[in-house]
């Protein structure tokens, strides 16, 4: 009898820890729970921002203040200054090297091209360009007009006719070269530095 009741006893004792005991056995996570999950190589793709960087601007080579070999022509409803232009031409057509500007000002408006062409003696020129506009409806111009960044540089073709070789030959009226359409077949280029076009134009 005193046995039935120490079985009995344990029995009761037993059933009164079960709840407990299951309560207090950990839970098994899935492979998807917790916070500390793998993110993968998408997340952080997504806040890195994605986008590619623009490209440097090209060495300017107008600040470099090379000296024009012939004074700097504007054109607007015509060359100014004309002596500008038989100057230009002789200078492409002689072989030689040098620097020449132009100005292209159409009107009504700011929109200018400024050019920067360097002879290379070979038929051949180093250009770059750069531009600026202003007046145009909803175009905010500011106390002070600036250029945009310029161009990448470019070697372009001269293009001289035999009408102007022989026109420069004899100083007739035909010998004018405008540098700001006189250009053809421009290509990239490697940018040069300054000191680089310098010693370009002392190779001829």
């Amino acid at each position: 009898m005193r046995a039935h009741r120490i079985i009995q006893g344990a029995l009761l004792l037993a059933a009164a820890q079960l709840p407990f005991v299951i309560g207090c056995a950990p839970v098994a996570e899935g492979p998807d729970s917790g916070d500390d999950a793998d993110p993968g190589p998408e997340s952080s793709d997504a806040t890195s921002g994605g986008g590619a960087d623009a490209p440097d601007p090209a060495l300017d080579l107008f600040a470099c203040n090379f000296e024009p070999s012939c004074e700097p022509v504007t054109m607007h409803s015509y060359p100014s200054p004309p002596e500008a232009l038989p100057c230009a031409a002789k200078l492409v057509t002689g072989g030689g090297t040098g620097v020449l500007s132009s100005l292209l000002a159409p009107g009504p408006y700011i929109d200018e091209t400024e050019s920067l062409i360097f002879v290379l003696g070979d038929g051949t020129a180093l250009v770059q360009t750069r531009e600026r506009h202003c007046g145009r409806e909803g175009m905010e111009c500011g106390p002070t007009l600036v250029w945009e960044a310029p161009s990448p540089h470019q070697i372009c073709d001269l293009v001289v006719s035999p009408d102007l070789e022989a026109a420069c030959e004899e100083d007739a009226e035909g010998c004018a070269w405008r540098p700001w359409a006189d250009v053809a077949n421009c290509r990239s280029v490697e940018e040069h530095t300054c000191e680089d076009v310098t010693a370009l134009l002392a190779a001829m």
